[in-house]
Protein backbone atom coordinates (compact mmCIF):
# COMPACT_ATOMS: atom_id res chain seq x y z
CA UNK A 1 0.00 0.00 0.00
CA UNK A 2 1.86 3.26 -1.21
CA UNK A 3 1.75 6.35 1.17
CA UNK A 4 0.84 9.78 0.01
CA UNK A 5 3.17 11.78 2.57
CA UNK A 6 5.14 15.07 1.16
CA UNK A 7 6.77 17.89 2.24
CA UNK A 8 8.07 20.72 0.08
CA UNK A 9 10.25 23.44 1.61
CA UNK A 10 13.84 24.96 0.94
CA UNK A 11 13.93 24.28 -3.07
CA UNK A 12 13.20 20.53 -2.30
CA UNK A 13 10.28 18.70 -2.27
CA UNK A 14 10.21 14.94 -0.71
CA UNK A 15 7.54 12.38 -2.40
CA UNK A 16 6.71 9.07 -2.16
CA UNK A 17 8.78 6.71 -3.78
CA UNK A 18 7.42 4.85 -6.81
CA UNK A 19 8.40 2.03 -9.28
CA UNK A 20 10.14 3.95 -12.03
CA UNK A 21 12.55 5.62 -9.20
CA UNK A 22 14.58 2.10 -9.04
CA UNK A 23 17.31 3.34 -11.47
CA UNK A 24 17.93 6.23 -9.50
CA UNK A 25 17.70 4.57 -5.82
CA UNK A 26 20.29 2.10 -7.71
CA UNK A 27 22.43 4.54 -8.95
CA UNK A 28 21.99 6.72 -5.63
CA UNK A 29 23.06 3.73 -3.83
CA UNK A 30 25.98 2.58 -5.80
CA UNK A 31 27.78 6.08 -5.45
CA UNK A 32 31.55 5.98 -4.11
CA UNK A 33 30.73 7.99 -0.72
CA UNK A 34 28.01 5.45 -0.12
CA UNK A 35 29.53 2.62 -0.35
CA UNK A 36 30.15 0.64 3.35
CA UNK A 37 28.25 3.17 5.32
CA UNK A 38 24.64 2.29 4.42
CA UNK A 39 23.14 -1.17 4.40
CA UNK A 40 23.74 -3.92 1.56
CA UNK A 41 21.86 -2.25 -1.88
CA UNK A 42 20.18 -3.97 -4.82
CA UNK A 43 22.71 -4.96 -6.79
CA UNK A 44 20.67 -4.23 -10.25
CA UNK A 45 17.28 -2.49 -11.10
CA UNK A 46 15.32 -5.64 -11.56
CA UNK A 47 16.50 -6.47 -7.68
CA UNK A 48 15.90 -3.04 -6.53
CA UNK A 49 11.87 -3.31 -8.11
CA UNK A 50 11.68 -6.76 -6.32
CA UNK A 51 12.67 -4.49 -3.01
CA UNK A 52 9.96 -1.96 -3.50
CA UNK A 53 7.44 -4.36 -4.45
CA UNK A 54 7.89 -5.55 -0.90
CA UNK A 55 8.04 -2.50 0.46
CA UNK A 56 4.91 -1.41 -1.17
CA UNK A 57 3.20 -3.86 1.06
CA UNK A 58 4.40 -2.77 4.28
CA UNK A 59 2.86 -0.96 6.89
CA UNK A 60 4.37 1.75 9.26
CA UNK A 61 7.64 1.96 6.41
CA UNK A 62 7.82 5.36 4.60
CA UNK A 63 10.11 5.95 1.80
CA UNK A 64 10.72 9.50 -0.03
CA UNK A 65 12.55 10.43 -3.40
CA UNK A 66 14.00 13.89 -2.81
CA UNK A 67 13.95 15.92 -5.73
CA UNK A 68 14.34 19.91 -6.81
CA UNK A 69 10.97 21.72 -7.02
CA UNK A 70 11.78 20.84 -11.17
CA UNK A 71 11.44 17.57 -10.01
CA UNK A 72 14.82 16.67 -10.37
CA UNK A 73 16.01 13.65 -8.30
CA UNK A 74 18.69 13.91 -5.99
CA UNK A 75 18.30 11.72 -2.64
CA UNK A 76 16.31 9.21 -1.32
CA UNK A 77 15.11 8.94 2.97
CA UNK A 78 13.07 7.07 4.81
CA UNK A 79 11.00 6.84 8.03
CA UNK A 80 10.82 2.95 8.84
CA UNK A 81 10.53 0.26 11.91
CA UNK A 82 7.70 2.30 13.79
CA UNK A 83 7.04 1.16 17.26
CA UNK A 84 4.69 2.79 19.01
CA UNK A 85 5.12 6.94 18.35
CA UNK A 86 8.89 6.04 17.51
CA UNK A 87 10.21 5.64 14.59
CA UNK A 88 13.81 4.62 12.47
CA UNK A 89 15.28 7.62 10.40
CA UNK A 90 17.35 6.67 7.39
CA UNK A 91 18.23 5.17 4.34
CA UNK A 92 18.95 8.81 3.64
CA UNK A 93 21.54 9.43 0.62
CA UNK A 94 22.22 12.87 -0.77
CA UNK A 95 24.18 13.21 -4.26
CA UNK A 96 27.24 14.96 -3.18
CA UNK A 97 26.76 17.61 -5.69
CA UNK A 98 23.69 19.52 -4.31
CA UNK A 99 23.74 20.96 -0.68
CA UNK A 100 20.25 19.72 -0.14
CA UNK A 101 21.06 17.90 3.25
CA UNK A 102 19.68 20.62 5.74
CA UNK A 103 16.46 21.29 3.51
CA UNK A 104 15.59 17.44 3.54
CA UNK A 105 16.05 16.74 6.89
CA UNK A 106 13.78 19.66 8.07
CA UNK A 107 10.69 18.32 5.38
CA UNK A 108 11.49 14.70 6.74
CA UNK A 109 11.73 15.81 10.36
CA UNK A 110 7.87 18.29 9.80
CA UNK A 111 6.40 14.84 8.23
CA UNK A 112 7.44 12.54 11.21
CA UNK A 113 6.41 14.68 13.92
CA UNK A 114 3.86 16.89 12.86
CA UNK A 115 2.18 14.14 10.17
CA UNK A 116 2.88 11.00 11.79
CA UNK A 117 2.73 12.73 14.71
CA UNK A 118 6.10 10.52 16.37
CA UNK A 119 7.70 11.58 19.78
CA UNK A 120 11.08 10.36 18.53
CA UNK A 121 13.12 9.79 16.24
CA UNK A 122 15.61 6.67 16.33
CA UNK A 123 18.74 7.12 13.73
CA UNK A 124 22.01 4.26 13.67
CA UNK A 125 24.66 5.65 11.65
CA UNK A 126 28.23 3.36 10.41
CA UNK A 127 30.71 4.82 12.89
CA UNK A 128 32.88 5.42 9.69
CA UNK A 129 30.13 7.72 7.95
CA UNK A 130 31.51 10.93 9.43
CA UNK A 131 29.63 13.38 7.64
CA UNK A 132 26.46 12.11 8.42
CA UNK A 133 27.30 11.79 12.29
CA UNK A 134 28.16 15.38 12.04
CA UNK A 135 24.59 16.06 10.50
CA UNK A 136 22.75 13.84 13.18
CA UNK A 137 24.86 16.46 15.62
CA UNK A 138 23.91 18.99 13.82
CA UNK A 139 19.69 18.10 13.61
CA UNK A 140 20.06 17.53 17.55
CA UNK A 141 20.13 14.09 18.04
CA UNK A 142 21.25 12.98 20.96
CA UNK A 143 23.95 9.73 20.86
CA UNK A 144 22.86 6.99 23.01
CA UNK A 145 25.29 4.51 22.80
CA UNK A 146 27.47 2.14 20.02
CA UNK A 147 26.56 -1.49 18.71
CA UNK A 148 30.00 -3.11 17.92
CA UNK A 149 29.75 -5.27 14.84
CA UNK A 150 26.07 -4.39 14.68
CA UNK A 151 25.65 -4.83 10.95
CA UNK A 152 26.97 -6.61 8.33
CA UNK A 153 27.99 -4.66 5.13
CA UNK A 154 29.76 -5.47 1.95
CA UNK A 155 31.12 -8.93 3.91
CA UNK A 156 32.09 -6.53 6.97
CA UNK A 157 30.97 -5.98 10.07
CA UNK A 158 30.58 -2.69 11.20
CA UNK A 159 29.86 -0.82 14.23
CA UNK A 160 26.48 1.42 14.53
CA UNK A 161 26.21 4.94 16.90
CA UNK A 162 22.59 4.97 18.27
CA UNK A 163 20.90 8.43 18.33
CA UNK A 164 17.45 9.91 19.22
CA UNK A 165 15.86 12.99 18.20
CA UNK A 166 13.32 13.93 20.36
CA UNK A 167 9.80 15.56 19.29
CA UNK A 168 9.63 18.25 22.22
CA UNK A 169 12.97 19.72 21.14
CA UNK A 170 12.84 19.97 17.09
CA UNK A 171 10.86 23.39 17.18
CA UNK A 172 13.89 25.08 18.84
CA UNK A 173 16.64 22.98 16.89
CA UNK A 174 14.46 23.68 13.42
CA UNK A 175 14.43 27.64 14.35
CA UNK A 176 18.51 27.24 14.61
CA UNK A 177 18.76 25.50 11.08
CA UNK A 178 16.52 28.08 9.10
CA UNK A 179 19.61 30.55 8.13
CA UNK A 180 21.29 27.50 6.91
CA UNK A 181 18.37 26.08 4.92
CA UNK A 182 17.98 29.89 3.13
CA UNK A 183 21.33 29.20 2.28
CA UNK A 184 21.38 26.17 1.22
CA UNK A 185 17.34 26.72 -0.42
CA UNK A 186 19.69 29.44 -3.09
CA UNK A 187 22.13 27.15 -3.78
CA UNK A 188 20.11 24.13 -4.36
CA UNK A 189 18.39 26.61 -7.28
CA UNK A 190 21.41 27.10 -8.45
CA UNK A 191 22.42 23.92 -9.21
CA UNK A 192 19.51 22.90 -10.56
CA UNK A 193 19.49 25.55 -13.02
CA UNK A 194 22.97 24.14 -13.98
CA UNK A 195 21.95 21.20 -14.61
CA UNK A 196 21.58 19.63 -18.36
CA UNK A 197 18.23 18.04 -19.33
CA UNK A 198 17.23 14.39 -19.35
CA UNK A 199 20.05 13.12 -16.64
CA UNK A 200 20.73 11.72 -13.45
Amino acid sequence: MQHTLSGEGFGVRLRPVRMEDAPFIVWLRGLEHVKGRVGDSAADVPAQEAWLRSYFERQGDYYFIIETLGEKAVGAYGIYDQVGPSAESGRWIIRPDVPAAIPSAIEAFEIAFERLGLHELRARTVSTNHSVLSLNRKFGFRQTGVQPGAQMIGGQAVDLVSFVLEARDWPRIREGLLPLAGLAQRQVQEWEQGQPQGQI
